[in-house]
């Protein structure tokens, strides 16, 4: 006998409109794409994956927005 779930609790009203997604293949020309790895803390990555629901955009959207950032702040 398995236990019956919960149904998921979903808030319309507090969701990012279905406007601000935007994949990021289509936010930039087509380019080469290099896997890189990193590892952070579990409280970093949830805050990371929060702050990228909130915007409508996906982890490596927000990791790929913050090193340009950073690259283009620190040039030597």
């Amino acid at each position: 006998m398995t236990a019956a779930r919960k149904p998921l609790a979903f808030d319309i009203d507090r969701s990012p409109p279905a406007t601000a997604r935007v994949p990021a293949a289509k936010a930039a020309p087509a380019q080469e794409r290099q896997q890189v790895g990193a590892r952070v803390t579990a409280v970093t990555y949830r805050q990371l994956k929060a702050r990228a629901a909130l915007q409508g955009v996906t982890v490596q959207t927000l990791v790929e927005q913050a090193i340009t950032e950073f690259l283009a702040n620190h040039v030597e």
